[in-house]
């Protein structure tokens, strides 16, 4: 029902200003607009404004709580990489050492059977002299004794000779005894001889060099034998040392080539998986642990990693409570928020509607049908002033699409400062924000973007409290504002900046906190974020989006 107009001094309009003067109004906050048949003539008593509710305020994040390094986190000197090297090195040397010793000992043969052929050379050399000489005093022994002058004069001839022969047979008595008496047999034939130089001396002279010279030649038939024999062991000696040192190399070199194989094969397997591991980690698949089955370097290095990946699971379930607990706060921040706008915007035609019902209740028996029209009529106009205030809450908190779509900046703008405005921070605030018509539509997503304006409009109340930006008050609409919104045409896209005096501290955990998601949630649709200053003490954030998104897909 549409309410008539009346006239300043009309009878109903001056009956229900004094019933509802006369009347007790319960407790709402006071109308800025007050019923336009009641205040025209006189203002009437309304109940003083209630306190805004109090909007809970985040506590801080708190630090989490470095756990302890692992018992074996200090290695031990004997189980490092450097330790078992230098054992390996040792263990290599050792095994030269006992190869080497064990080949001398087995070069000893062959050193004696050089020796021995040496001995021998030697025997055989001074033999042949021997035999020679025998032989020579054999042939002159058979001159002599058949000439006319051997009575006289032919022993003293033969006197070189047989000392030739016993210096000779004592070289030989060095390699065997036997040859003294081959040599006594000659010198005593010969003494015989040299007392008597008869036919029968002579012969028998001839017999003992006979029997030596028989001898000499057996023993030096004997003598090659045995160097047959000793040349035969020389070089089985030698084949067998070298078939020993060849065999000792290669079983080294294939002992310690497999070792070192082995090891290098196992550290390079488990530095891939190591690598491989500290791969998940960084993606943040970390919920298996590495098996560590080393006791050195990388070992340790692998158990220090299996830490971190705890540290990094343990971090992040405290970071995901904490989250959860900040998006519950933040709701009920909001929420709260909320609240705080519909009992401000709601509760005031309640009052007047409460009053103008109190009015007709107390004058209903003297009250016309015209008046109690004037009243319906009244009543009707708060309840579309209240139901307006709550659409337009209930359209700036409706949430915006996240999917990557078309969007109208200024709309966009313009739909946050709508929802801010319920906030009690921005409530004294004087914000400015003049749209520009010529700004082209965007390929974004809505719900981020303002999620980030939300944000950055946070950070800059919170900037402007910190520096006592002044409020505003009663009729100080024309008072400069204190943050300023604009967006802007730029080369590559657009931006939307926010001036306002004061600056950041960007030392505040809250802050980075903020900035860091802010960041987060422009990058990957390709915007950017900058802080600066625009002159003395005053800040400037600057959010750069671009034209299009390339053609990605919404």
């Amino acid at each position: 029902m549409t309410g008539r107009p009346r006239a300043p001094g009309d009878p109903l309009a001056l009956w229900l200003q004094e019933a509802f003067q006369r009347s007790t109004v319960p407790p709402f906050h006071r109308s800025s607009n007050p019923p336009p048949a009641f205040a025209a003539d006189r203002p009437h008593r309304a109940p003083a404004p209630s306190s805004p509710t109090p909007l809970p305020t985040p506590s801080p994040t708190p630090v989490p709580t470095p756990r302890p390094e692992p018992d074996d986190a200090t290695l031990r000197w004997w189980k490092s990489l450097r330790a078992r090297g230098l054992l390996a090195t040792l263990a290599l040397l050792a095994y030269l050492a006992a190869a080497a010793l064990y080949v001398s000992g087995e070069r000893k043969g062959i050193q004696d059977a050089v020796q021995g052929l040496e001995r021998l050379g030697r025997h055989e050399k001074a033999l042949a002299l021997t035999e020679s000489a025998v032989a020579g005093a054999l042939l002159d022994v058979n001159v002599l004794a058949s000439s006319p002058e051997a009575g006289t004069t032919g022993p003293n001839e033969l006197r070189l000779y047989m000392e030739s022969c016993a210096k000779l047979f004592g070289e030989l008595e060095a390699f065997d005894p036997g040859y003294t008496r081959l040599q006594r047999g000659i010198a005593r034939s010969y003494t015989v001889l040299v007392a008597e130089p008869v036919r029968a001396n002579w012969l028998d002279l001839r017999e003992a060099l006979k029997r030596a010279s028989d001898d000499l030649e057996i023993r030096r038939a004997g003598l090659a034998e045995d160097r047959l024999v000793l040349q035969a062991r020389y070089q089985s000696h030698y084949d067998a040392v070298t078939l020993l040192s060849l065999g000792l190399a290669g079983f080294g070199l294939a002992a310690f080539g497999a070792v070192a194989a082995w090891f290098f094969v196992r550290l390079a397997r488990d530095i891939r998986q190591l690598e491989a591991h500290a791969r998940q980690v960084v993606r943040g698949r970390r919920g298996t642990a590495l098996p560590v089955h080393r006791d050195d370097e990388l070992g340790h290095l692998m158990r220090s990693v299996n830490h971190m990946s705890a540290e990094l699971d343990e971090r992040d379930r405290e970071l995901l409570l904490e989250g959860e607990r900040r998006s519950h706060q933040d709701k009920m921040v909001a929420v709260a928020a909320l609240a705080a706008g519909v009992a401000h915007e709601v509760n005031n035609p309640l009052a007047v509607i409460s009053g103008i019902a109190e009015a007709i209740r107390a004058d209903a028996p003297a009250a016309t049908p015209e008046r109690l029209v004037e009243g319906a009529d009244l009543i009707l106009a708060q309840t579309q002033r209240a139901a307006q205030a709550a659409g337009q809450l209930a359209e700036a908190a409706a949430p915006l699409p996240a999917e990557r779509d078309w969007v109208d900046v200024n709309g966009l703008i313009q739909h946050t400062l709508r929802l801010v405005a319920i906030d009690k921070r921005y409530r004294h605030l004087r914000l400015q924000f003049t749209p520009d018509a010529s700004l082209p539509a965007v390929r974004s997503s809505a719900g981020a973007l303002q999620h980030v304006l939300m944000m950055l409009l946070g950070l800059a109340a919170d900037a402007l409290a910190a520096a006592g930006a002044p409020v505003l008050h009663g009729g100080a609409a024309d008072a400069p504002a204190a943050l300023e919104i604009g967006a802007h045409l730029e080369n590559d896209g657009l931006s939307v900046q926010l001036l306002f005096p004061g600056t950041l501290d960007f030392s505040r955990g809250e802050v980075q906190r903020t900035v860091l998601l802010a960041r987060a949630t422009v990058e990957p649709l390709r915007g950017r974020l900058a802080f600066g200053q625009a002159g003395p003490q005053r800040q400037r954030i600057k959010l750069a989006l671009p034209a299009d998104d390339g053609g990605g897909e919404s």
